[in-house]
């Protein structure tokens, strides 16, 4: 089961809301002003994910900061950018010189908080305006090829629902996928509520 365009397009207002809260705390933490396109929300297989994530031969590895989140809908939470790129905006979030070909335990723990900020500040723009709760877990950072991270369970034809978010600080530009794992279940759960959310604006 997948969602229509008419229930896509509704969730992509919805996630403005949590991206807008989240480009606030991005840009207190960095200092500068952090802007953050509207998201592109699509539903695709891990395997079309994996294949935006690599295109025009870019080194598959990518950095991930995992979160999973529990209630009316269970899902794992994934924030995903290219290696070079995520060591790109931990230094300009952070202002650390250390080598972009390293990834040490302090980057980690940078790289884990521009996470939980953005994907808590989704999850929660989500949740306000669904009237919904979620529990979240503690995120974690992972580093690997995009299939080590995405097809860990489940199968490459999975359906999950992706949001591309383009990042710019100052002259840098990046691109993220925050993207979530959803059973089918869960993805008949967020169909219905979507449809209840387009009935209460008739």
């Amino acid at each position: 089961m997948s969602l229509n365009a008419l229930e896509l397009d509704a969730l992509t207002e919805i996630f403005n809301v949590g991206v807008g809260q989240a480009a606030n705390a991005l840009s207190q933490l960095a200092g500068a002003n952090v802007r953050l396109t509207v998201p592109r929300v699509v539903m695709l297989s891990k395997q079309g994910l994996s294949n935006e994530l690599t295109e025009n031969g870019s080194d598959d590895r990518i950095c991930a900061v995992r979160q999973a989140f529990s209630g009316v809908l269970n899902t794992e939470a994934v924030l995903m950018f290219p290696v070079q790129q995520s060591l790109q905006l931990v230094q300009m979030m952070v202002g650390d010189d250390v080598p972009l070909e390293q990834l040490g335990e302090m980057e980690q723990e940078a790289l884990a908080e521009i996470g939980n900020i953005l994907l808590n500040s989704v999850v929660s723009g989500v949740a306000d305006v669904l009237k919904l709760q979620f529990e979240g877990s503690l995120p974690y950072v992972e580093l690997g090829p995009v299939q080590d991270v995405l097809f860990a369970q489940g199968d490459p034809t999975d359906l999950v629902l992706s949001l591309q978010i383009d990042f710019a600080i100052d002259t840098l530009q990046i691109r993220g996928f925050m993207v979530f794992l959803l059973d089918v279940e869960s993805v008949e759960s967020l169909k219905a509520t979507v449809r209840q959310f387009l009935v209460s604006l008739t």
